[in-house]
């Protein structure tokens, strides 16, 4: 769980509490204690009818603080101003921590009396940020790691278990890539096209037409960006074949 509270712009992960006529109470899952109230204009850009039909209690939503007053313990919260790819990232981000927050309990289990798991979170949030990108530092710049932490005996044991068990980081990269083909079978081209730049390490989603997202993961990001390039190429070579046109990709 974070120490500090949640400023305004910042992304966080919620849990819906109580769903009311004029808007919805929310935890704060990343901070103890702490909650949220997104007001009925913040649920969704579109005039709402049923406000049920777009949340429920128990469901966990991303929402964005557009005003936080700390003091009084009140946190202004929007759900419709989050995209489908920010929740996606912070999600993603939020359960990497959950994950790193296990391994350092786990840790301080094995370990009794060399590695206390608030006070080694505490200070590994305060020097980098984040508990899975401090595992991250441990794991593949271990020197490093035990430099910045002040607590040797717990940057032995987490650097231990980090180089033995946590791969390093995989690099990626993004691009947009523009897709046409007017003819009556477009679809199905455009479809076989993207078929066409399938390869190890490529995920490519619909953005809305005509744009199309490659993500490229690989062990470093030039590695990435040139298998971004490569499914590029394919893609727009497939689809010029057969009528279209398309350019990219252009690196997000």
């Amino acid at each position: 769980m974070k120490k500090r509270d949640p400023e305004i712009g910042d992304l966080v992960v919620c849990t819906v509490k109580d769903v009311r006529d004029f808007g919805v109470v929310c935890s704060l899952d990343e901070y103890t204690g702490k909650e949220g109230f997104i007001h009925i204009t913040e649920v969704s850009s579109g005039w709402i009818k049923y406000i049920r039909d777009y949340v429920r209690e128990g469901k966990r939503i991303v929402c964005k603080v557009l005003d936080a007053n700390p003091s009084r313990g009140r946190f202004d919260l929007s759900l419709r101003r989050v995209n489908d790819h920010q929740k996606r990232e912070k999600l993603k981000e939020w359960k990497n921590e959950q994950r790193a927050e296990k391994i350092i309990a786990n840790l301080s289990t094995q370990f009794p009396g060399k590695l206390d798991k608030v006070a080694a979170a505490e200070e590994m949030e305060e020097k980098f940020g984040s508990l899975a990108y401090a595992l991250d530092v441990a794991a593949v710049e271990p020197e490093q790691f035990s430099s910045d932490l002040k607590n040797k005996e717990w940057a032995t044991v987490i650097v231990s278990y980090a180089r033995e068990n946590l791969k390093p980081p995989v690099a990626e990269v993004r691009g947009i890539i523009r897709l046409k083909d007017n003819s009556g079978n477009g679809i199905e081209i455009i479809k076989k096209a993207l078929q066409a730049g399938e390869r190890e390490g490529i995920e490519i989603t619909y953005l809305g037409a005509p744009q199309y997202r490659i993500v490229s993961h690989a062990e470093d990001a030039k590695i990435a960006e040139e298998n971004m390039e490569k499914s590029g190429e394919d893609i727009i070579a497939y689809l010029k074949k057969h009528g279209g046109i398309g350019e990219g990709p252009v690196k997000e």
